[in-house]
């Protein structure tokens, strides 16, 4: 696989999902929503959803703007959320229907949930409502097709600020630009005579930071960059997980400090840095030097996404599944938070270490292979070794083999012979049953429903009192 083959895979997994719908105007959410009542706090009734997760050809095609009727035929709602179903052809959906209101933190994804079991309220007089066709990213509704892009215009050597400017364009920008996703990047110091922006773009060619289109920067009123007028066009500039980078452009392009230390390691390899040396490197082919630095924007962004939205979102599910569980223990003056969750994704204990996370103090990560590895927050500089000799001695206890007569001998670091399968890190200050790739490391025999017990008691030091160093 080609190494822009590869970045145009990623960039589609990543890349949200565009639907297609039938789209209330204000006029005809409001007479909608006369004749039924919201019941919950969350109010839509704003579309029909036709398809979900389109491609490219299927906006070919769509008829954009395109009025059409939708009948009103059935209402039903719980105590979640409240929909009705609608008759027609238009769409793919088994079940038809407008979100009319939801609860908080439901999504209006749950109303096929909610028609599939919940009896449908006929109503008597269908509803009759006009609508118009459309693309929606989730952000923004779009009534008109596209320009479709096929290449994508940057002034002479790729700077931090294009190079975020194109990943923006192309994760993001599909609904806003047909294509554009698959477009090649070519670099021009000055426009062909005759054309500009628009023109330009009738003939499928976007420009960035030239020619002073939407996209380009200079002679602007205020200071900004070619990343932050894409963001703010593509209506994503608030996006928790695009804030590091928008920063970062602006601070590079700005001021002349995308990496801020005075240390000339530091400097020569922060990406600033490696961009101005690929700048050199390939001097007649600046191309690959977008091609090597969107993977890494890619890497950034997909982790800072986990971080803002993905984990949060996992977190608060495993709490409400009873796959997480958190408490306090108190360890000599400190106060220690605790958390014991159940996730296989390697990301975790340190996001919950995290300020965003919660600041949990210890995170007990229990596998699906139930191996379990426990991390602290470095800051907390807490004492492992009465929880490492209480695990230890549960471990001894559950395999039958008898207890140790110097039970402090179960607080060594590394490993304890007759228990290899726990690893006391001092280092990392963290207790590992295999880490994060476990290989022969057996799973603990340790049940989940005792570790909450284990790590209370292995914690407030009730089990065995470290020693004390001189």
């Amino acid at each position: 696989m080609k190494f822009f083959d590869m970045l145009y895979t990623m960039i589609q997994i990543f890349k949200p999902s565009l639907y297609a719908g039938a789209f209330l105007d204000e006029e005809n959410k409001e007479e909608l929503l006369k004749i039924i009542k919201p019941i919950h706090k969350n109010v839509k009734a704003d579309h029909l959803t036709l398809k979900f997760g389109i491609d490219s050809d299927y906006i070919k095609n769509f008829e954009f703007g395109k009025n059409v009727e939708l009948k009103v035929v059935g209402v039903v709602s719980d105590d979640k959320g409240q929909a009705v179903s609608v008759e027609t052809n238009l769409s793919e959906n088994k079940n038809p229907h407008i979100t009319i209101s939801i609860i908080d933190d439901v999504k209006v994804v749950y109303s096929n949930e909610l028609i599939e079991n919940n009896l449908i309220e006929k109503i008597e007089t269908p509803i009759i409502l006009s609508a118009r066709l459309g693309i929606s990213d989730g952000r923004k509704v779009f009534f008109e097709k596209p320009k479709t892009i096929s290449k994508i215009i940057l002034p002479v050597r790729p700077q931090p600020d294009t190079v975020s400017a194109i990943y923006l364009l192309k994760t993001f920008g599909t609904g806003h630009f047909l294509d554009i996703d698959k477009a090649k990047v070519e670099f021009l110091a000055t426009l062909p005579e005759g054309d500009n922006h628009s023109s330009l773009l009738d003939k499928g060619i976007l420009l960035v930071d030239v020619g002073g289109g939407i996209f380009d920067h200079h002679n602007k009123e205020e200071k900004t960059t070619a990343s932050a007028l894409v963001a703010n066009y593509l209506c994503i500039e608030k996006s928790l997980y695009l804030q590091k980078l928008l920063e970062y452009t602006y601070r590079d392009d700005v001021f002349g400090k995308g990496t801020i230390s005075d240390d000339q390691l530091d400097r020569a390899f922060g990406l600033s840095g490696l961009i101005s040396a690929l700048n050199k490197l390939h001097d007649k082919n600046p191309e690959k030097v977008v091609d090597y630095v969107l993977p890494l924007i890619e890497a950034h962004v997909s982790e800072e996404k986990k971080r803002a939205e993905d984990m949060p979102n996992e977190v608060e599910e495993k709490i409400a599944n009873g796959q997480a569980t958190t408490f306090t223990v108190k360890q000599r003056d400190k106060k220690l938070k605790v958390i014991i969750i159940e996730s296989d994704n390697t990301s975790l204990p340190g996001f919950l270490r995290s300020k965003l996370g919660g600041s949990y103090d210890v995170v007990a990560q229990r596998t699906p292979t139930g191996h379990v590895n426990i991390l602290t927050r470095p800051t907390k500089r807490i004492d492992l070794r009465s929880l490492v000799a209480t695990i230890r001695a549960s471990e001894l206890l559950l395999k039958k083999i008898p207890a140790e007569k110097d039970s402090r001998k179960l607080m060594i670091t590394g490993r304890y012979e007759p228990i290899p399968e726990w690893y006391y890190d001092t280092a990392t200050n963290s207790i590992q049953n295999g880490g994060t790739t476990p290989g022969d490391t057996k799973p603990t025999l340790i049940p989940k429903q005792s570790l909450s017990k284990i790590l209370e008691v292995g914690l407030s030091e009730k089990f065995l009192t470290p020693m004390r160093p001189n």
